[in-house]
């Protein structure tokens, strides 16, 4: 799926104000982040084949997924980079490695486009959630690819189709749909930017990845209200929480207000529960 035309550039700087402004509700949320995302790392470490004493890159890790579950796996000997846009959601990070005592981690600031390693430098590569960020999607992945020893794999995740992603673009829907705006052009860069098999897995293969697999998991999220889910997703979703955050206060409150009203027949009475769909590929460089 080709992305829209944007400028690479500014889109960039628009995504690390975003992550750098979310950092704390990513911090706010954290359990319940490592919680729901665990099968995610897990898969995805499992899919790069990510084995003790590799050096394993993450790109786009955020506050240090799936990065901290590879320097588990690659423990005691390897090692694993964390490099992420948003300075913020790094040093999050930092904090939520030294919490942990987990030593073979560094994270360094860096947007995917300007990653800078030596060739064939890594065993394996990781992302989740992250390239899928990036406005040249495929032109990260050849880049990683180049650090990457032959035959290494890397494996990334993004989310599926919209109607099957309900936690992202039933709020998206409901706080464009009051506003007026129109739905982002399919293959904008972020989180449904690749919704299917063919367009996750073409993003590695426009890289020049080889044996390209695809595979999917469902993760349904729980809140123990509605409101709580507006909370999160004005905690979390950084493209939401931005567009809202620049309307006038009693505009936002009643734009959460929405959110929390269009899920509420989704829910018994207390807890919500939404099942999401989550891609994955893995190719081999």
């Amino acid at each position: 799926m080709a992305a829209p035309e944007v400028d690479p550039a500014e889109f960039r700087g628009t995504q690390r104000e975003q992550w750098d402004s979310a950092a704390s509700g990513w911090k706010k949320w954290s359990s319940w982040m490592d919680r729901y995302g665990a099968p995610v790392s897990d898969r995805l470490v499992e899919l790069a084949e990510v084995e003790p004493g590799d050096r394993v890159l993450d790109v786009g890790a955020g506050y240090g997924e799936p990065a901290m579950t590879a320097a588990q796996k690659a423990a005691p000997d390897g090692t694993v980079v964390a490099t992420d846009i948003s300075a913020e959601m790094l040093a999050y990070g930092r904090e939520r490695a030294a919490e942990r005592g987990v030593e073979n981690l560094e994270f360094m600031h860096a947007d995917a486009s300007a990653l800078d390693f030596p060739e064939e430098s890594f065993d394996a590569a990781v992302s989740r959630w992250g390239i899928i960020f990036e406005p040249d999607g495929e032109g990260a992945a050849a880049r990683v690819r180049g650090f990457l020893k032959p035959e290494a794999r890397m494996a990334i995740s993004s989310w599926g189709d919209p109607e099957r992603v309900p936690f992202i673009a039933r709020p998206m829907r409901t706080i464009l749909g009051r506003l007026g705006l129109p739905p982002p052009p399919p293959g904008t860069p972020g989180p449904l930017s690749r919704p299917t098999p063919e367009a996750i897995g073409g993003l590695l293969e426009g890289g020049g990845f080889s044996d390209v697999r695809t595979d999917q998991l469902e993760l349904t999220f729980e809140w123990e209200s509605p409101e709580e889910f507006a909370t999160y997703t004005n905690d979390i979703v950084a493209p939401l929480r931005k567009l809202v955050s620049e309307q006038p206060e009693d505009v936002q409150k009643e734009l959460w207000a929405a959110v929390a009203d269009d899920v509420s027949g989704d829910s018994d009475g207390g807890t919500l529960r939404l099942t999401n769909q989550v891609l994955l590929a893995v190719g081999r460089a």
